[in-house]
């Protein structure tokens, strides 16, 4: 399914190319239904099948290789167009014709338009027989969410599924309507169904790069050797590119977004994450100071730190940092009464997967905590923005990192002033240098 899915991302630009665009043709009758037009209908040459239908949609059921997309007969020169996949390019080939009953006989007009070496035998030539009952079909329809609008160059792709997810046939439908209701048709080799077997069918909607809506694996009703009809209805995945301000934070073990006067995270992916996290990391005057940027991008969903779970996301395209944040309002936390998580000694941001010390102060000015391994206690003072620690008492257990513990303490030791920054606070000496960066977490 993955190597599917960048096939088609790679070919969204290349089917937008078809001259097929201007127009949207209506779904014809299955090709493999009575028609006044003999050369509608399913031939077939050895392995090679080729489908015409009425609208001028051509199918190619058992080519693994090349989806059909457009057939045309001018004077008996037949044209077909198809999506070659391992050359990702749409080509085309040129075949003189003459349909005699149940024989329809190609033979070569014109090179392809393609790179297609000279030595291969030409494609769609040959005697070919009407094998209406060599192929089926799936038809139906998607059903788009209400007020949704369609990016440019949108392509539905269409899966015909075993239960266990394997593929029988897809397609790639180039949209070029903008209604909320979307005809589609597979064909497949009829051998590749087994009436004993369970099917399901997903769709998918893509463009530049991303998915933006997509319905749920749905079964399908096969009786008397034929799919029923179905309706699909997508949910939205994706909206098309926003313009994002918010503040970069570390937080949780990584950076992400905080939009501006709200408290929606998002969690940064896509090609410019790195630079834009190298571009956060060296402008921060200390590991965990906020700074704003404006992203453009594309809203979605992520992977969730919990195995199958979800979280919203930005596909960052672009971003530019500003040099504060003073008018972007981030959620906040209070000095007293809130857990606060090492997340940052020194200049060093931590390691989320390792224990982290923590503190707690209360309003009496007590504080209590773990310096990483053993319990503590103690005092502190406030006033203004000084804080300072008095003595801080420990457990005496022998613990592994006994050097990072002592770091802490001695951080705490030399702290004068803080600042809160939303949701994290930092510590920082006589001389304004940061000792340690903590995190608010929920009691």
């Amino acid at each position: 399914m993955k190597q599917f899915v960048v096939l088609c991302l790679t070919g969204l630009a290349l089917l937008g190319c078809s001259d097929n665009d201007s127009r949207t043709p209506p779904i014809s009758s299955p090709a493999t239904s009575d028609t006044s037009n003999p050369l509608v209908g399913a031939w077939q040459n050895g392995e090679q099948t080729l489908v015409l239908e009425e609208n001028g949609d051509f199918y190619l059921p058992a080519d693994n290789q090349r989806q059909g997309l457009s057939w045309e007969n001018t004077d008996g020169t037949f044209t077909f167009r198809y999506l070659d996949n391992s050359r990702l390019a749409v080509e085309t080939q040129s075949a003189r014709g003459e349909q005699q009953q149940d024989t329809l006989s190609l033979s070569p007009a014109t090179p392809s338009t393609g790179e297609q070496e000279q030595t291969d035998s030409p494609l769609f030539t040959g005697d070919y027989q009407r094998a209406n009952s060599a192929v089926g079909h799936l038809s139906g329809k998607v059903e788009l969410p209400e007020d949704s609008e369609l990016p440019d160059k949108a392509v539905l792709t269409v899966s015909l599924l075993t239960r266990n997810d394997e593929a029988v046939i897809r397609r790639l439908i180039p949209l070029t309507s903008d209604a909320l209701s979307q005809p589609f048709r597979l064909y497949y080799p009829a051998s590749a169904v087994n009436a004993d077997s369970d099917y399901q069918v997903r769709s998918q909607i893509l463009a530049d790069g991303g998915l933006f809506f997509q319905s749920e694996p749905t079964p399908l009703d096969f009786t008397r050797g034929q799919f029923a009809d179905i309706t699909l209805p997508l949910s939205a995945v994706m909206t098309a590119s926003e313009t994002l301000r918010g503040a970069l934070v570390y937080q949780y073990g990584t950076t992400s977004l905080i939009l501006c006067n709200s408290d929606r995270r998002l969690q940064l992916a896509g090609p410019q994450r790195d630079d834009l996290i190298d571009a956060y990391e060296a402008a921060r005057e200390y590991p965990l100071q906020p700074r704003v940027t404006t992203v453009s991008g594309l809203l979605r969903k992520v992977p969730g730190e919990q195995e199958g779970s979800t979280q919203s996301g930005v596909i960052v395209e672009s971003f530019s940092l500003e040099s504060g944040y003073d008018d972007c309002r981030l959620p906040g936390a209070e000095l007293t009464n809130t857990r606060w998580q090492l997340s940052a000694l020194g200049d060093k941001t931590l390691d989320a997967s390792q224990q982290q010390p923590y503190l707690t102060l209360d309003g009496e000015g007590n504080v209590h905590g773990n310096a990483g391994c053993n319990g503590l206690n103690g005092s502190y003072q406030l006033n203004d923005d000084t804080l300072s620690f008095g003595t801080i008492a420990t457990t005496r257990k022998a613990c592994p990192d006994m050097a990072g513990e002592q770091a802490f303490l001695q951080a705490l030791k030399a702290a004068s002033s803080f600042r809160i920054d939303g949701e994290l606070l930092t510590l920082f000496d006589d001389n304004n240098q940061p000792l340690a960066g903590f995190q608010a977490i929920a009691l």
